[in-house]
């Protein structure tokens, strides 16, 4: 289908339905071209440049969203011969950042995709947290708010331009991304049939208070509790001793860290005279850190966060979370969103903090995203296919598998009535959403954006099929290119099962780097999550 002038489309809109909507430009983009930046998109930490994959109308826009707040957003139209594939696709904001991803944007509507981006209802980077001061209109469009309304006006574009409603809307986000994909399920279910949510940073008040806690675990650098970078892989070491047997592979991947038990008095201990900064020991203070960086966050009795997976914490000291600070966005989710202060002491961060945050978790739209009632979801017919990365050291890759047993918990259904409307894959050896050149030892790449598109598996294809066919992934086939470079060939492949099964290896010799020489195994107490991934009593 062909749109036959794209110029004059921002003349002839006329109203939208239940929004407020000022057209910006309507302009036409030939493949293989790069176009001017449109005035609406942030050039402050987004990125503006991009090469069409296709032809295309890109139409922007600002939808005021309440009586102060507005979101801006762009709808990109297939228009060339290779023509629209009847279906939109929806992409995320990562970190706190106000953009429109144009990376995502350009590799979903060369796959066909009417696709649609928004800023979230601010302009700024990933770890720019300026704008949450004084501005909780912009916090609610940064939760849901934005995202609800750019899926609907785009979706009256697609009916005013090729005069027909998508056959199907389908959405795709990582990490804040996930979380804003979560909202959509939980909130608003009619918006999407399809919902990819990875690593999803749900709960995000707890999770800046685990965050931003780090740093009164480990100190300062120099003090007797740090460790160094080195100190870290040390760790890593005697982790994958005593985590990888339970594999049956020594690979350097923890297929499951979940059920691995590291003890930190296996690591030498060093004498008095050794520097604090030994790598080939740890002295007891170390010792004690070691520990409260793996247990969980919790306070009054109640657990607010699981802890941070064995074999994830060497990424996030190179992430700055163990490194001696507090990682920026927990730094200024406390200072603009918590305290409405522009530099609140990081210092300082600590119980009474972690208490407010959560008091004003309906002030700020819920952004929490973490209610585990999916039913209107459920009874729509809908699908939400979520992936986690077991070695994620920004948002622990406990948080997706703890959703899936309250949700459970809430519905009172067991996993195969699950299936129907939810599967989650934990992929291990995955980093946070294998984005950020710090990406993961495991087969993390499934198509799930530009950089992992030259994977054997598509996990939007996973998605449609899904959706359109009623064909449920039981696995979700994972590729890991030598050096993360698709042009130096495959390393290996491993197919992640859906939970509550594990992906075990089948062992006989079996060659691991074969997706076939792994099967999935039922864990039977998958609903133990006492102390770890819920309260100890059992209750969320």
């Amino acid at each position: 289908m062909s749109i036959s002038s794209c110029s004059s489309l921002c003349s002839s809109f006329g109203s939208f339905n239940n929004w407020d909507v000022t057209p910006l430009t309507c302009t036409q983009v030939s493949a293989n071209t790069t176009p001017p930046t449109p005035v609406g998109q942030s050039s402050v930490g987004c990125a503006v440049n991009f090469t069409a994959p296709v032809d295309f109308c890109q139409v922007t826009f600002n939808v005021k969203t309440s009586g102060i707040a507005e979101t801006y957003m762009e709808v990109w139209l297939p228009s060339g011969d290779s023509g629209w594939n009847g279906r939109t696709m929806s992409t995320d904001n990562g970190g706190l950042n106000g953009c429109v991803h144009y990376v995502d944007m350009t590799y979903l509507i060369g796959m066909g995709f009417v696709t649609i981006g928004d800023n979230a209802g601010h302009n700024g980077s990933a770890f720019d947290g300026s704008w949450l001061l004084n501005h909780n209109e912009a916090i609610v469009d940064w939760a849901y708010r934005a995202r609800h309304a750019s899926v609907d006006v785009g979706k009256q574009i697609v009916n005013k331009v090729y005069n027909k409603k998508p056959d199907y809307s389908y959405y795709i986000g990582c990490s804040t991304g996930g979380a804003q994909g979560m909202q959509s399920a939980q909130r608003y279910p009619e918006d999407f049939d399809g919902i990819i949510s990875g690593a999803t940073a749900a709960d995000v008040n707890n999770l800046q208070s685990w965050n931003s806690r780090f740093y009164q675990i480990t100190g300062l650098p120099g003090s007797d509790t740090f460790l160094t970078l080195d100190q870290w892989i040390l760790v890593q070491k005697y982790i994958l001793e005593q985590c990888e047997p339970l594999d049956g592979v020594y690979d350097g991947i923890i297929e499951d860290p979940t059920i691995c038990k590291f003890d930190v008095g296996k690591v030498p201990v060093c004498d008095a005279s050794a520097p604090k900064d030994s790598n080939s020991c740890l002295h007891s203070t170390q010792v004690e850190t070691v520990k409260r960086v793996f247990s969980t966050l919790n306070q009054d009795d109640k657990l607010l966060y699981p802890p941070l997976l064995y074999g994830a914490q060497v990424d996030a000291f190179r992430l700055g979370q163990l490194s001696g600070s507090v990682q920026g966005i927990a730094k200024d989710w406390f200072s603009g969103a918590i305290h409405n202060v522009s530099d609140y002491p990081y210092s300082q961060i600590g119980p009474s903090d972690y208490a407010l945050a959560n008091s004003l978790d309906e002030l700020h739209g819920t952004p929490s995203a973490f209610n585990s009632d999916l039913s209107g979801f459920k009874n729509a017919g809908k699908k939400l296919l979520m992936y986690h990365g077991l070695a994620d050291p920004l948002v622990s890759g406990y948080t997706s598998q703890r959703y899936y047993q309250k949700v459970a918990k809430t519905m009172s259904l067991e996993p195969k009535e699950i299936d129907e409307f939810l599967r989650l894959f934990r992929i291990s050896g995955m980093a946070h959403c294998g984005v950020g050149g710090i990406s993961g030892a495991g087969a993390w790449m499934f198509g799930q954006n530009q950089i992992a598109s030259p994977a054997s598996n598509n996990v939007v294809k996973n998605l449609m099929d899904w959706v359109e066919k009623g064909n449920a992934p039981d696995r979700l086939l994972g590729t890991k290119f030598r050096y993360d470079t698709a042009s130096l060939g495959i390393e290996f492949e491993r197919a992640h099962c859906r939970y509550p099964y594990r992906t075990t290896y089948i062992g006989g010799g079996a060659d691991s780097m074969k997706p076939d020489s792994w099967k999935c195994v039922f864990i039977d107490d998958w609903q133990k999550c006492e102390g770890v991934t819920c309260n100890p009593d059992g209750s969320f």
